[in-house]
């Protein structure tokens, strides 16, 4: 049996209802240097549709991207979605309630973004209604050191505005307030009653889910050429996006629609 054949038979075993929680860029879509070109991949979509319809299955994305933004790759029904790192969460076909920040976080927040625009001009910068994320992928293709400076620039910004800094793939994200996608995964695994959860991401801010899902069922982590730092110890490891499909798709067809 292949070592993929092998993980796709150790999640059949696991109690059902099965919470299959993904992350997106880096798992299930290659990672692009301009984040707004990412795409998930046709049969990928249609891996995740059918798994949706799974009985015994609950399917959630939980990314770091906002909901209009993650709405640009997909339109599935029937799943769960975590944006923002966690800091939404929304059952299938809930709406998302308005959020409100103190004057103090607006400020922060405000100041950080002079420093983008003024500093990181020709950065992929997200604004998201509680954080602002700046990618530096494609300048540390043309200037590594500039790449590394701005990096180190917004972390040290950040944090004296009282922001939270998180890390990830040539990112940095100033956040008002502080989420992370274990603490999602751990509300949707509670919300939707699921027994056991299979997690699967590639990046630092994936680490506590994956840790979360090891407790639970299974943790994945899939790697990249990108990869900073040693994946948690409990995880599975899948070798490429190419590898995450392939087993959505084995997956898949062992769940009856």
């Amino acid at each position: 049996m292949s070592r993929i054949g092998a993980l796709v038979e150790s999640l059949l075993a696991l109690e059902p209802p099965l919470l299959v929680a993904l992350d997106v860029d880096g798992t299930i879509s290659p990672i692009a240097r301009d984040p707004d070109s990412a795409q998930i991949p046709i049969p990928t979509l249609s891996n995740l549709e059918a798994l949706a319809r799974g009985p015994g299955v609950e399917l959630a994305l939980i990314t770091g991207r906002t909901l209009s933004s993650l709405a640009q790759m997909e339109q599935l029904d029937g799943i769960w979605r975590a944006v923002e790192h966690g800091g939404l969460v929304l059952a299938p076909g809930q709406a998302p309630a308005a959020r409100e920040l103190s004057r103090e976080r607006r400020e922060a927040l405000a100041v950080f973004q002079h420093w983008v625009e003024t500093y990181a001009q020709d950065a992929f910068v997200e604004y998201k209604p509680q954080a602002i994320a700046v990618h530096v992928r494609a300048i540390a293709k043309k200037d590594p050191a500039r790449a590394a400076r701005l990096l180190g620039e917004a972390d040290e910004l950040a944090r004296n505005l009282g922001l939270h800094v998180r890390h990830g793939k040539a990112l940095r994200e100033a956040e008002a307030i502080h989420h992370d996608k274990g603490s999602a995964l751990g509300e949707i695994f509670e919300r939707s009653g699921a027994s056991s959860v299979f997690f699967a991401g590639d990046d630092l801010t994936d680490f506590s889910a994956i840790e979360f899902a090891a407790l639970h069922g299974v943790g994945a982590f899939v790697c990249s050429d990108e990869q900073e730092g040693a994946p948690p110890a409990s995880a599975a490891l899948l070798r490429s996006v190419d590898e995450m499909a392939q087993l959505l798709g084995q997956l898949a067809d062992r769940i009856p629609g």
